[in-house]
């Protein structure tokens, strides 16, 4: 169902704080399972942490890893599945958003001077993942008269550049991210950006980005997670002043 700022949500709900607060109420049980990284099941406890009935299933010889793959992508689960688990997974594919692809993605012209611009450090997956989502960012900010993009978990800032400086019409970014060391990174690439994007060959190959370059983007050192979402709108709205914003994210590690 679409909300009148056309938002398209999951079936079964009729405004985004109605579907936000389910997402919370679901969520804060499981909040534990965001925090635990492969590496750290080495050194920490974390498989302690999952239901019993869960731990004896993905032991037993009823599952196989294979399972995992339809598990994941269409919530898939067998007769030998725990109820628990099966209701979790349920549950969590009932939250998600319509996924069919929406938007303005951009001229072939447009896409080319986005790869060679903005895609420095990027894998093949990762430049194919930022423009993609760049175009629809863009698409949802100017369709819902957004004129702040808050980019959570920003990392490197790729996404964040290509949202801010990609078109003439960009909306501003505020890119937000726990580690000071990411900040310090993003700092450094959006500098090269300006210096190429500000050369005379990116405008005479066609560049047409926004005025004011250097304030489009903002980095901030800011730790995301339910306690802490109050500072988070405090900073968008600080950022915002009157105007309208609008959160963005995307996980692009691993190769």
């Amino acid at each position: 169902m679409a909300t009148d700022n056309g938002i398209e949500l999951p079936d079964g709900f009729s405004s985004a704080s109605d579907y936000a607060a389910e997402v919370k109420r679901v969520y804060s049980p499981y909040a534990f399972l965001a925090q635990m990284h492969i590496v750290d099941f080495l050194v920490r406890p974390h498989w302690e942490l999952l239901d019993v009935e869960w731990r004896d299933y993905f032991m037993s010889s009823e599952f196989d890893i294979s399972k995992l793959i339809p598990l994941a992508t269409h919530g898939q689960t067998d007769e030998a599945c725990p109820h628990s688990l099966r209701e979790f997974v349920s549950k969590m594919f009932s939250l998600q958003f319509p996924r069919q692809r929406i938007g303005d993605q951009g001229t072939s012209e447009e896409r080319e001077l986005v790869l060679k611009y903005f895609v420095d450090g990027m894998s093949e997956k990762k430049r194919e993942e930022v423009v993609d989502l760049a175009a629809l960012v863009g698409h949802v900010a100017r369709d819902t008269g957004s004129d702040l993009v808050v980019d959570v978990g920003a990392g490197q800032g790729y996404l964040s550049r290509v949202v801010a400086y990609g078109r003439a019409d960009a909306p501003r970014v505020l890119a937000v991210d726990f580690a000071e060391g990411q900040k310090r990174g993003a700092e450094v690439h959006q500098r090269r950006t300006l210096k190429r994007l500000k050369g005379k060959r990116a405008v005479a190959e066609g560049y047409q980005g926004p005025r004011y370059l250097e304030s489009r983007l903002v980095h901030r050192v800011l730790r995301v997670d339910l306690e802490s979402a109050g500072e988070l709108a405090t900073a968008a709205r600080e950022e915002a002043g009157s105007g309208r914003w609008m959160l963005c994210g995307l996980h692009a590690c691993g190769d």
